[in-house]
C-alpha cells in the first residue's frame, strides 16, 4: 500500500504532489485527461483574486506569497530543463470601480500595497484621465506552460507516479483507501480528491455532498502585434492580461451549470468587445484563439481543504472557483502539513470540509 494517491492533475494536485515529495512521501497522481479537464489549464494566469477585497480573509491567506512561490517554482522548472513559465510582475490596474474605500480598508487590514490613482497615466499613459486602483504586487504566469513543465518535472521524480486514469469509485479499506480506476486499483493510506468540479461526483456515492457547480469560462488570445498595456487591466466587464512576448489574453465569461469546454461565437464576440473597450489598441485586431474551461464553482465562501471527519484518510482540495491558480501554493502547503500531521501554516478551520 502506497502513501498517497492524488486524484486530479491540475495545479493544486501537482503542487500538492510536490509538497509531499519534499516530505519523502510516495505519491501517485491520477490524471483523467480530457475526460475531466483541470480548470487551471484554461486559466488566464492571474496570481490574485479578481477584486480581492470582495473575498474573505481565508482566501487572502491562501493567496499570500503566491507570486514568490511561483517565481521559486519557475527557477526549479528552468533548472530541470523545462520552458520558463514567465512569472511577470505586471501589477493589476482596476478601472471603473466604485469600491475605493472598501478596497483601501481591506488593503490596510491585510497589509497589502494598494493605491488609489486619480489619474492612472502614471502606470499606463494610454489611459490618461481615468482613475483606478493600483495593486503593484500582483503577478501573472503562463498557466499552460507552468502545468506542462510541472507535470514533466514530477514525472521524472523518484517516488512520484503520474498515471492517465479516470477514477470510477473510492472505497475505504483496512489501513487506507482503494481507488478504482483503469490500470488499478490503487491502494494508499491517504487519498486526496483534487479533481475540481469532478470531485463532486466522485464523493457523492460516499454521502459527501459539496455545494459546488460547474461554471464555464471562455478566453481569447491575441498574438503579438497590437501595443500591450503596461499592466494587467481589470474592470467590471473583464480583464486584459499582457504577456512577455507581446501577446494578450482577455477573459472571461461566467456560465453557471455549463460543464463543457465548447466555446461559443456569442461569448467570443462579447469578450472581443469588452477587451477593445478596456484596451482600445485592440480595436481592429482579430484574436487568434478562443477556448473554454470549467471552474469548480462553490456556493461556500472558501474552498474545501482538509480531512473528511467521518472518513479518516480522505482529504479534499477543491472548490477554489476562480482563485485556484492564485491559491494553489497556499493550498498545497496547508494540505501537505495536514496530511503529515504538521503544524498548519494557516488556520485550517475556514477550509474544513465539514464546516458549514
Amino acid at each position: 500500500m502506497g502513501d498517497v494517491v492524488i486524484i486530479g492533475a491540475g495545479i493544486i494536485g501537482l503542487l500538492s504532489a510536490r509538497e509531499l515529495l519534499r516530505r519523502r512521501r510516495s505519491v501517485t497522481v491520477l490524471d483523467a485527461g480530457h475526460d475531466r479537464p483541470p480548470a487551471s489549464w484554461a486559466a488566464g494566469g492571474i496570481l490574485s483574486a479578481l477584486f480581492p477585497w470582495r473575498h474573505p480573509a481565508s482566501i487572502t491567506a491562501l493567496e499570500r506569497g503566491a507570486a514568490s512561490a511561483y517565481r521559486e517554482l519557475a527557477e526549479e522548472l528552468v533548472s530541470a530543463g523545462q520552458p520558463d513559465p514567465e512569472v511577470e510582475d505586471t501589477g493589476m490596474l482596476v478601472l471603473d470601480t466604485d469600491e475605493r474605500q472598501g478596497a483601501l480598508d481591506w488593503a490596510a487590514r491585510e497589509g497589502i500595497t494598494l493605491e488609489y490613482l486619480a489619474d492612472v497615466s502614471a502606470v499606463e499613459p494610454s489611459l490618461q484621465g481615468r482613475d483606478g486602483l493600483w495593486l503593484p504586487d500582483v503577478a501573472t504566469v503562463r498557466s499552460s506552460r507552468l502545468l506542462q513543465g510541472l507535470y514533466r518535472m514530477l514525472s521524472a521524480r523518484r517516488g512520484c507516479s503520474l498515471r492517465r486514469a479516470k477514477v470510477a469509485a473510492l472505497e475505504p479499506v483496512e489501513g487506507g483507501w482503494r481507488v478504482h480506476a483503469p490500470g488499478g486499483p490503487f491502494d494508499a493510506r491517504q487519498v486526496v480528491v483534487a479533481a475540481g468540479i469532478w470531485s463532486r461526483e466522485l464523493l457523492a456515492p460516499l454521502g459527501v455532498e459539496l455545494p459546488m457547480m460547474p461554471v464555464q469560462g471562455e478566453m481569447l488570445f491575441w498574438s503579438p502585434g497590437p501595443p500591450v498595456p503596461a499592466a494587467l487591466l481589470l474592470s467590471k466587464q473583464g480583464y486584459v492580461v499582457p504577456r512577455r512576448d507581446g501577446g494578450m489574453l482577455a477573459g472571461s465569461t461566467l456560465r453557471e451549470e455549463v460543464p463543457d469546454q465548447m466555446p461559443t461565437r456569442e461569448a467570443g464576440l462579447a469578450l472581443q468587445q469588452m477587451a477593445c473597450e478596456l484596451w482600445p489598441p485592440l480595436a481592429g485586431a482579430m484574436p487568434q484563439a478562443q477556448w473554454a474551461g470549467v471552474r469548480p464553482g462553490n456556493r461556500r465562501e472558501c474552498p474545501f481543504i482538509g480531512e473528511v471527519a467521518r472518513y479518516p484518510g480522505l482529504f479534499l482540495a477543491t472548490g477554489h472557483y476562480r482563485s485556484g491558480l492564485a491559491c494553489a501554493p497556499g493550498t498545497a502547503g496547508l494540505l501537505g502539513a495536514l496530511l503529515c500531521g504538521e503544524q498548519p501554516p494557516v488556520d485550517p478551520r475556514p477550509y474544513d470540509p465539514d464546516a458549514g
